[in-house]
This record gives C-alpha cells, sequence and structure tokens, in this order.
C-alpha cells in the first residue's frame, strides 16, 4: 500500500462509521473489481471522503492479490 495511505488506514472507522473490513464486506458484496469504481461507489454512494475513498479501495481491491502493482498509484489519476 502507498505509505501516504498507512495514516489513513488506521483512521477509516473513526472517520467514516466502518470498518475496513466492513467496507470490503460492501464493495464485494457489490462485485466491485475496480479501483475507480471503488472510490466512486464509496465516495458517491456512502459520502466517504475521497482520501479514504481511495485508501479503502486500495486496500480492499489488493488484499485478494499477490500481484499489486504501481498501476494503482494516484498518479495514474
Amino acid at each position: 500500500m502507498p505509505s501516504r495511505h498507512m495514516g489513513d488506514i488506521r483512521q477509516v472507522e473513526s472517520k467514516t462509521g466502518r470498518t475496513v473490513d466492513d467496507w470490503c464486506s460492501l464493495l464485494e458484496a457489490n462485485g466491485v473489481a475496480e479501483r475507480r469504481e471503488a472510490v466512486n461507489l464509496l465516495r458517491d454512494g456512502y459520502a466517504v471522503p475521497h482520501a479514504f475513498a481511495l485508501t479503502i479501495a486500495d486496500h480492499c481491491l489488493r488484499r485478494g492479490t499477490d500481484d499489486f502493482d504501481d498501476t494503482w498509484s494516484d498518479d495514474a489519476w
């Protein structure tokens, strides 16, 4: 995970009212598999602040893969 998100991941529950695992389950239940889709759902559908939506998306979508690469960096947006 990009180091700039490490501080955010520890604050997800206090800032959003849900744990990271709760958010991951929600994304999975909605069939979300792409970062942009995850960020949009979290931000627009659940009013999660953009920085936290990025953090959650990165964490949830990479936790099931071992081949995480740098294409997920914020610079790509």
